[in-house]
């Protein structure tokens, strides 16, 4: 079968997206405890994306250039910020270091702490 959409060069950039954010999720649940078919993770990842979403609005407006792993790692922070909420502990080791999102986050460790 002939796969017009993975030629397209927007498509090939958001699957490298998602498999980045894929693979970080992993080692985040990991790290945390958390199996990859708790019940909670779906409204966790609804969470996450709203606040996604709302963090890339300001990446937008600021006019900030981000690259495709800002992106993942950004998904990532709005997780780990949406986990420490509800009470997960997220190992610092399982965030990615993101100077650039850590700005856009406010500066606050996922669980609301001072970046170090």
């Amino acid at each position: 079968m002939d796969d017009e959409w993975g030629r397209d060069p927007s498509v090939q950039r958001m699957r490298r997206i998602f498999a980045a954010i894929d693979a970080q999720q992993k080692r985040l649940l990991d790290g945390a405890g958390i199996h990859r078919f708790d019940k909670r993770l779906s409204l966790w990842r609804k969470a996450a994306l709203r606040l996604f979403e709302q963090s890339w609005s300001r990446v937008a407006q600021a006019g900030v250039p981000f690259g495709e792993k800002d992106i993942s790692d950004l998904y990532l922070h709005c997780l780990a910020r949406i986990l420490c909420s509800r009470g997960v502990t997220i190992p610092d080791r399982a965030l990615p270091v993101n100077p650039a999102v850590v700005r856009i986050m406010g500066d606050k460790k996922p669980g609301g702490g001072e970046e170090r």
